[in-house]
């Protein structure tokens, strides 16, 4: 029978003092990530100005594309089935249905990606409901925004742990009659 590997408790405790920040700082990130991946999106009602590159796909002479929404002149057929397209190096556009007549368009192109959601009402005419743009300067930012976050979640931690009164002194103040 082999001999049981026993680990000492010192190397165990060093461990995870290593590891509990490194998991922390990908926590941190996830939550960055989150932040800056939903805080840029914009919500529009009827009255709202739409951001000018909102994009809608079409089919024209050219073939089915995105096009913006502020160049659309209603000549072009709007496209209402799910659609997906790729070009050589990777840029293209994809069309998901999300409701009976609400449409989300995702844009990859070369040094961003755009999803807009739309809706088309029965008159063919389009009403933006969101815009998301995402390129390399959010990622950029998730740096930072999650040593924030961890540096935050840090001190939170600190703070507790210096409220709390540790086992020995607890046993010392119990003893002591004074």
């Amino acid at each position: 029978m082999p001999p049981l590997i026993r680990i000492p408790v010192a190397l165990v405790a060093v461990v995870l003092k290593l590891l509990a920040p490194i998991a922390l700082w990908f926590a941190c990130m996830a939550v960055a990530w989150f932040a800056v991946e939903f805080g840029s999106m914009e919500h529009y009602s009827p009255e709202d100005k739409i951001h000018p590159a909102f994009q809608i796909l079409v089919q024209d002479e050219h073939g089915i594309r995105p096009m913006r929404l502020e160049k659309w002149q209603g000549r072009q057929v709007l496209v209402r089935q799910e659609t997906e397209y790729r070009d050589k190096d990777g840029s293209g556009h994809r069309l998901r249905q999300i409701a009976p007549d609400t449409y989300e368009l995702f844009a990859d192109l070369d040094t961003a990606m755009m999803t807009q959601t739309y809706r088309i009402t029965p008159d063919n005419r389009v009403v933006p409901l969101s815009f998301r743009w995402r390129n390399i300067a959010d990622v950029v930012l998730v740096f930072p925004l999650s040593l924030v976050f961890w540096l935050c979640t840090k001190w939170m931690f600190g703070m507790i742990r210096r409220k709390r009164p540790k086992k020995n002194q607890e046993a010392g103040s119990l003893s002591n009659p004074d």
